[in-house]
């Protein structure tokens, strides 16, 4: 009777003996996994950091303005370009109104959704590999 009792104890002490070992290598494990993530994290935030001061330097206004005038062939505004709102010749007899405009194909229906007839071409379905 003793001897079953001290056999089934040690058995019982090497269960739990291997499922201490096998917590403790888990454990172990997950501490380098949130090791390397950790590591991962401080990379990414220092790369953020590096594009942060990148896009300080060049959205800088005097590097827009240097980088506006060597690719974009703007000149300064003349005063013979300005014009008063009375320059501006009124709508013709004739021309579109707001009917006419509500009765285009893109015009929305009483519940708000678009109107379309058979002259516009309804789009497409995504096809099933885009995302957005």
């Amino acid at each position: 009777m003793i001897r079953a009792l001290n056999l089934a104890m040690l058995a019982l002490t090497v269960v739990i003996c291997f499922g201490l070992y096998r917590v403790t290598h888990a454990a172990q494990e997950r501490e380098a996994d949130l090791q390397s993530i950790e590591s991962r994290i401080a990379e990414e935030e220092r790369a953020i950091g590096v594009l942060k001061a990148e896009w300080t330097h060049l959205s800088q206004p005097s590097k827009m303005q240097a980088m506006a005038s060597r690719y974009l062939d703007l000149e300064p505004m003349k005063a013979t370009q300005i014009a008063y709102l009375n320059d501006i010749p009124m709508r013709p007899e004739g021309a579109a109104t707001m009917a006419d405009l509500a009765a285009l194909p893109f015009a929305r229906g009483a519940d708000g959704a678009p109107v379309y007839d058979d002259t516009v071409p309804t789009p497409l379905a995504k096809p099933a590999g885009v995302r957005r």
